[in-house]
């Protein structure tokens, strides 16, 4: 039976990867800043904040007690605040740091050496490219950063698979913090969660982009 690690299992995408995950037989560890979030069926409920990086390895020690070692880990924590940059409050840049590029940090970190051969490290990116606006200087350039980040890892661990998934707009609660609507192509997170699925089943490690 494989095993999955989901970081950000209570989340649109997170959650519809776990979900879809356990419906095709895999066990499934989820992590989230509310473990209550995380959807029931997942066979682990544990905490972490991307703001505590000790909380990332407390997770994957508790993890490792109950898994010899995990195929296929998900980075899908995200999240925004928009604020005009002359605007924006010091602790909220961080924070839209922390979340969508110091956790793959710390998750990466935390969970390497749980990962078994030939396994497979996800992490939910964006197009930043499409997203270079008013309001949106932290998420635009966490998401750019987390690209280079995921390209040098996948030079440095060249034993596993790594990629960088980059959906479009996706219909999630995301956009309750976005200044702007919710463009009719969204795809919904179920769509995204069988396009990670598939690219893991296919054995392929460079990027996917949906």
């Amino acid at each position: 039976m494989p095993y999955a690690l989901i970081w950000g299992a209570s989340g649109g995408m997170g959650s519809a990867i776990t979900t879809l995950l356990k419906n095709k037989g895999w066990s499934v560890f989820g992590v989230a800043r509310d473990e209550s979030k995380i959807p029931a069926i997942a066979d682990g409920h544990f905490t972490c904040d991307a703001n505590d990086p000790a909380s990332f390895d407390q997770a994957v020690s508790l993890i490792a007690r109950q898994a010899d070692g995990i195929d296929l880990m998900v980075y899908a924590i995200g999240g925004i605040k928009a604020n005009l940059i002359e605007k924006m409050p010091l602790e909220d840049w961080q924070s839209t740091f922390n979340i969508n590029l110091h956790g793959a940090f710390y998750a990466t970190r935390a969970g390497l050496d749980l990962m078994n051969k030939d396994g497979h490290l996800m992490f939910i990116g964006a197009y930043p490219e499409k997203i270079i606006l008013p309001r949106m200087s932290a998420y635009t350039s966490a998401k750019s950063a987390l690209a280079s980040y995921v390209s040098i890892l996948r030079k440095e661990q060249r034993k596993l698979k790594v990629t960088l998934v980059r959906p479009p707009a996706v219909n999630t609660p995301f956009w309750v913090n976005v200044p702007f609507n919710m463009p009719d192509y969204a795809l919904s997170a179920q769509s995204v969660a069988e396009s990670v699925y598939l690219h893991y089943d296919k054995g392929i490690g460079e990027e996917l982009n949906l």
